[in-house]
């Protein structure tokens, strides 16, 4: 089966999709939660991938050669951002920020309409409104979002 860039890109969003509404707060012992910040440093920790841990998160039958490659290439296209690093280095990247905000923000709303507020509070069943989260980021921003070209544009 060939892999082309959209897969491995819907594969990244699909991931931090769902890796966005656990990212979007913090984890109380005792099974509660609480919002994190609107800020940058919690976008991007929520919305990064580290290129050490890419196997864990996307999920396609690739080898890690042909993932870093694909890394590698989708950001000199501009349709993924990464931090400087040294070669050899793991490093993080990411989906544009023109498509990690607004999903990030939309995640926090959404939480806090599940009653989840920046206080902990009881965190039980969190695994349900996670995957609705999930859902609702996937059928507002699509399977491929258009904010990824966008930033390729922009970039330009």
């Amino acid at each position: 089966m060939k892999i082309t860039d959209d897969d491995f890109l819907k594969a990244i969003w699909k991931s931090v999709a769902e890796h966005l509404p656990y990212a979007a707060t913090h984890n109380y012992f005792g099974g509660k939660r609480g919002l994190v910040p609107n800020d940058w440093f919690y976008v991007r920790y929520s919305t990064h991938i580290c290129t050490a841990r890419r196997s864990n998160r996307i999920d396609l039958p690739i080898g890690n050669a042909a993932s870093m490659n694909r890394i590698r290439k989708l950001i000199a296209q501009g349709l993924l951002c990464a931090e400087k690093h040294k070669p050899g280095d793991a490093f993080y990247f990411w989906l544009p920020d023109s498509l990690n905000k607004p999903a990030f923000e939309l995640t926090l709303s959404m939480l806090e309409s599940y009653g989840i507020t920046k206080e902990s509070v009881d965190g039980f069943g969190f695994d349900v409104v996670a995957r609705k989260i999930t859902n609702s980021l996937m059928s507002r921003f699509g399977d491929l979002p258009k904010q990824i070209f966008e930033s390729k544009s922009e970039a330009a």
